[in-house]
């Protein structure tokens, strides 16, 4: 039984990967990090929400109630269209940095796993997009702080376009460019369903990365293939495509 943190919950992917703990028998506790309270998870006794405000920092006595945790879903984001440059590079990079050094001791073997996203740029150009450049930076650097803690599992997961307009679970609310790509998204799952990512069988890997014990080459035997690299180093590192996404749950 696991012990699943989990931020970004109003967003689509973490409000998926909350309701897929609630019903998971896998999943003893889901702690979230959060700045307002969830409606998902009221009434739900294997959920406990502890209201966050800053993400770049964690309190001894937060950090003592996340002890134990298997792994961390880090779904939370924001669009490129909502902030400025340089606050979206704090909220997408400097957060998750900030969050994967302070869960990597809660426990000997800790799997978090980054939701970042197709088209992301490990090598960017002159004219790569800001987000596909920042979420390739912080691939990176996740990758890199598995030298300073040799327990740090990270989970790179670069889903395509979230599709939950067969499962609305999202609270907070969406701006004008997703909610007008969400009208299109049927036609497009139909047509061309490898560049789309329901958001119940992403949750359902998310979740199972966040939770997975074996060993690096354990894993690798079990579930390196198409749209999944085992990347270099001592320590469990992995970049999972959308279509590794999409062979995993069996799309």
């Amino acid at each position: 039984m696991s012990h699943i943190i989990l931020t970004g919950c109003t967003g689509t992917a973490g409000a998926a990967v909350l309701a897929h703990c609630i019903k998971s028998s896998t999943v003893a506790k889901v702690s979230v990090l959060s700045r307002r309270p969830i409606k998902q998870a009221e009434g739900k006794e294997k959920v406990k929400v502890h209201i966050h405000k800053d993400f770049n920092s964690y309190p001894d006595t937060l950090l003592s109630e996340l002890k134990g945790a298997s792994g961390c879903v880090w779904a939370l984001g924001i669009s490129t269209s909502q902030v400025n440059a340089s606050d979206y590079k704090i909220i997408t990079y400097d957060y998750a940095l900030a969050a994967a050094r302070a869960f990597a001791p809660l426990s000997p073997a800790f799997n978090f796993v980054y939701v970042s996203g197709d088209g992301v740029n490990r090598k960017p150009g002159r004219f790569t997009p800001l987000f596909a450049r920042v979420k390739g930076e912080a691939e990176i650097s996740l990758l890199a702080l598995r030298s300073e803690h040799p327990g740090l599992r990270i989970w790179n997961v670069r889903p395509a376009a979230i599709d939950e307009t067969q499962n609305p679970l999202k609270e907070g609310p969406s701006p004008l460019v997703k909610r007008l790509a969400d009208r299109a998204l049927p036609a497009v799952r139909a047509l061309w369903p490898s560049v789309v990512s329901p958001t119940g069988p992403l949750a359902e890997v998310l979740v199972r990365c966040a939770e997975e014990t074996a060993a690096k080459e354990d894993v690798r035997a079990q579930m390196e293939g198409k749209g999944l690299v085992i990347e270099q180093g001592a320590a469990l590192g992995v970049l999972l495509e959308n279509t590794g996404i999409t062979r995993l749950t069996g799309l």
